[in-house]
């Protein structure tokens, strides 16, 4: 007998908010959409994890809203309870999940079909259906959506042999990433840093961020997150997690001396995408039904990935409809 596979209308691969916020959409427009993480959680930078039983935001720390359509939709957040305000002026304000930010993407995800702990290791398109295995599973699809960092989604395509799509990894290979190493500390005591609980650093080496966990709202107890800038990130990549710690903590810009109760630290190998000349929201390769998006597009941002999510949605939407599967035929809807 042959391989057993699930079957879908479109399969997403990685549950960040690009992914999220696409499969939402095609969800609401009646397809049937499954969503494949490797994590044990989804979100991708709305990260979030606990130290002795305290939440530590240790990916995206706050994110803007700029556009009118990712503000109307922040504020649609807000009014729901899952996302605030936390600093800045009217009109420029800093927002957080409630909870954390790993709850707002829990939130967000709420009613989708989102497997996690799936590392797809393998992909393949033939007459007209996309393929896909995991180490946990095998799914099919009418269309692909990738979300994962462009890096990652080469390295798939390769692996996988996907020859016709050299064009579209072309595009790809243009996108690249800087490192971050964000260091989260339980402590004994405040610190008392500011009023709102961040300080940003303007010259982001090598230290890009403090938060106090406890004045942001998401910890009982006192807490901090250091995030590094993307040089130190590099030079401390391989770095152990004691050394990370001994070097972020000596270069804190005040003379304290920290009362650790906990520590974890996290490495971001795709912290942030690095300029490049794309001025596109997605990639596509229409003829063999495979998109790619992120925020390695339009912009750098949560607010980027959002928007990137959105409009490959209407791509893959008005493909599915144009070539139109009957309700009988489709995956999932028999």
């Amino acid at each position: 007998m042959g391989e057993s596979f699930e079957r879908f209308d479109c399969l997403v691969v990685g549950a960040g908010i690009a992914g999220i916020t696409a499969a939402r959409k095609m969800v609401a427009a009646g397809f049937s959409v499954c969503l494949l993480d490797k994590s044990r959680g989804l979100g991708g930078r709305f990260a979030t994890r606990r130290i002795e039983g305290q939440s530590f935001d240790h990916g995206a720390q706050f994110f803007t809203s700029r556009g009118k359509v990712f503000s109307a939709e922040v504020q649609n957040w807000v009014e729901a309870g899952i996302a605030r305000p936390w600093f800045g002026k009217p009109g420029d304000e800093r927002f957080c999940g409630v909870g954390g930010m790993n709850q707002l993407a829990k939130e967000l995800s709420a009613g989708l079909d989102v497997r996690r702990g799936q590392k797809v290791e393998w992909v393949r398109f033939s007459h007209g259906v996309w393929s896909v295995r995991s180490n946990q599973g095998a799914f099919q699809g009418y269309r692909l959506l990738l979300t994962n960092p462009a890096p990652q989604a080469i390295g798939l395509l390769e692996t996988s042999e996907v020859g016709y799509c050299k064009e579209f990894i072309g595009t790809l290979r243009l996108i690249e990433y800087e490192k971050c190493i964000s260091l989260m500390l339980l402590l004994g005591s405040e610190l008392g840093l500011s009023e709102y609980g961040i300080i940003q650093f303007e010259v982001e080496e090598p230290i890009s961020t403090i938060t106090e966990t406890s004045v942001k709202g998401i910890t009982d107890l006192p807490g901090i997150v250091i995030q590094s800038g993307p040089e130190f990130a590099e030079k401390n990549f391989a770095a152990s997690s004691n050394t990370v710690f001994k070097r972020l903590t000596d270069a804190l810009p005040i003379s304290v001396n920290l009362e650790v109760k906990g520590m974890s630290v996290q490495k971001w190998r795709f912290a942030k995408r690095k300029n490049h000349a794309l001025e596109c929201f997605f990639n596509q390769n229409e003829s063999n039904f495979l998109w790619h998006s992120g925020d390695g597009y339009n912009a750098p941002r949560i607010e980027g990935a959002f928007l990137s999510g959105e409009r490959v949605a209407e791509s893959i939407i008005s493909s599915l409809s144009m070539n139109h599967i009957p309700n009988s035929q489709r995956p999932g809807k028999r």
